[in-house]
């Protein structure tokens, strides 16, 4: 797969208008709103990742998400390019950006391997564990569009079929209000009943429950876990979100994860399962680091 010259493609009127509601609403988020729109637009034409996204691998552990075992093949020099922006936007202090292993960050990053992260970066980890979790989003969205259809109806593990990775939202869709998860990584989503924990799987109701939203706010929840202390935040929707939906109601909602860790809740540190994915880099049929 080649792709060409980076350049920055024109974001759906939708997702502009979107954005810029968020940036009214929350203007001290401008620097991740700023990374997650140069993901959004880097995604805008899926079918350059698309095109990288191999079939699962044969033979997986039956708990395995779809991704794993997978060797993807990239363009190195275009995830170069792309890492440098995010780098750029976020003000990257160490580590080198012009000099940093792209290819090994955004694979880490898929990986969900924050050790690893944080030993390309040589100076700000924290901020490059941003960028690596943004530098992964156009790959895992391909992901997800190319491969997700062959997730099992019977999947019934609370992290990501296709990626590993803990839901950042419940969505309950229609009039059934059938609960829906969705990744925030690569949006994909999968049925879960109501009366389940998606981190440790309690069922039991008097673990289970809700925080009250603010004034004003009718519809978006927290889901909490007395067991486990997990959260998730819930909805209403008419229909399934677009998967720009999901990330950009995430980084909406910042006010939500604040009230549940103010309230002793929290999201695992541990990723849902260990994902192994080994990305490699080449051009024109050369491969490279």
């Amino acid at each position: 797969m080649l792709w060409p010259t980076a350049r920055l493609r024109r974001l759906d009127p939708e997702v502009t208008k979107r954005l810029a509601l968020a940036r009214q609403n929350s203007p001290e988020s401008e620097t991740w709103l700023t990374l997650v729109e140069a993901a959004l637009a880097e995604s805008a034409d899926v079918s350059r990742w698309r095109a990288a996204i191999p079939a699962p691998v044969e033979g997986r552990p039956a708990r395995a998400p779809l991704l794993h075992g997978a060797e993807i093949a990239v363009d190195g020099r275009a995830v170069r390019r792309f890492v440098r922006r995010l780098a750029g936007i976020a003000a990257l202090n160490g580590g080198a950006p012009d000099r940093l292993d792209a290819v090994g960050l955004v694979e880490a990053a898929i990986c969900q391997d924050d050790t690893r992260i944080d030993a390309l970066a040589g100076g700000d980890a924290s901020t490059l564990r941003v960028v690596a979790q943004i530098a992964a989003v156009p790959l895992l969205t391909a992901a997800a569009q190319t491969i997700g259809a062959s997730v099992s109806a019977a999947w019934w593990e609370g992290y990501c079929p296709v990626c590993g990775a803990w839901p950042t939202l419940a969505e309950f869709r229609g009039l059934e209000r059938k609960r829906w998860l969705r990744c925030g990584r690569c949006a994909t989503a999968w049925e879960m009943s109501w009366l389940r924990c998606v981190f440790c799987g309690e069922a039991d109701h008097e673990h289970l429950g809700y925080l009250a939203p603010e004034a004003g706010e009718t519809s978006r929840k927290v889901e909490v876990c007395d067991t486990c202390k997990g959260y998730l935040k819930a909805e209403p929707t008419v229909s399934a979100l677009p998967w720009w939906g999901v990330v950009l109601d995430d980084a909406a909602t910042v006010a939500l994860d604040v009230a549940a860790l103010d309230r002793g809740y929290h999201r695992p540190e541990r990723p849902g399962f260990a994902l192994e994915v080994r990305i490699v880099g080449r051009r024109s049929g050369f491969w490279t680091a």
